[in-house]
């Protein structure tokens, strides 16, 4: 995504309005692959003060993923707020405080950003659908689709069954 501020640079102080869009492909997050399933929307304003440039916008994408559960593809849409501030990289020996992203010229590049925003705003697990049942972890069949036999034997086979019983007391220890 790339943010031409040349409208700005004769505007500075003032709110310069702007709407991108582009195709993203493949990601990765929390040790899966994703993918963006529809181009992702980046709209907001920029000010020039100075050397910086404040972005503020709002972010959204579809993003598409394993379910957590029972691994069938899940599409999230996700929407978040991106506020940075982008300086301008007079080629000295500066660096850029931790907040910032450094430009040069009339362009910023805005996806490390953009991408960050987004990726934080998802949540911890992505499922299918809320009520996802997943695999069975024995035989490894969607609970979704069928019940299957080893969920009926499970607590007998369940070495930690007999702890169970222990919750079920109204002792106090």
């Amino acid at each position: 995504m790339k943010l031409d501020i040349t409208k700005g640079i004769q505007r500075k102080g003032v709110d310069v309005p702007f709407d991108l869009v582009d195709a993203w492909g493949e990601d990765h997050w929390n040790g899966d692959a994703i993918a963006y399933v529809r181009p992702v929307s980046f709209s907001g304003t920029y000010m020039l003060a100075d050397e910086t440039v404040i972005v503020r916008g709002t972010a959204r994408a579809e993003i598409e993923s394993p379910c957590a559960r029972c691994l069938k593809p899940a599409v999230t849409a996700v929407t978040a707020e991106v506020e940075e501030a982008f300086v301008r990289d007079t080629g000295e020996e500066r660096k850029a405080e931790d907040d910032q992203y450094m430009y040069s010229g009339h362009v910023l590049e805005l996806d490390e950003a953009v991408r960050t925003a987004l990726l934080l705003e998802l949540p911890s697990r992505i499922l299918c659908k809320e009520d996802c049942r997943g695999l069975c972890p024995q035989c490894g069949r969607d609970l979704n689709i069928n019940e299957c036999s080893c969920q009926k034997d499970l607590t007998h086979r369940n070495p930690f069954s007999a702890l169970a019983s222990l919750l079920n007391e109204d002792e106090e220890v």
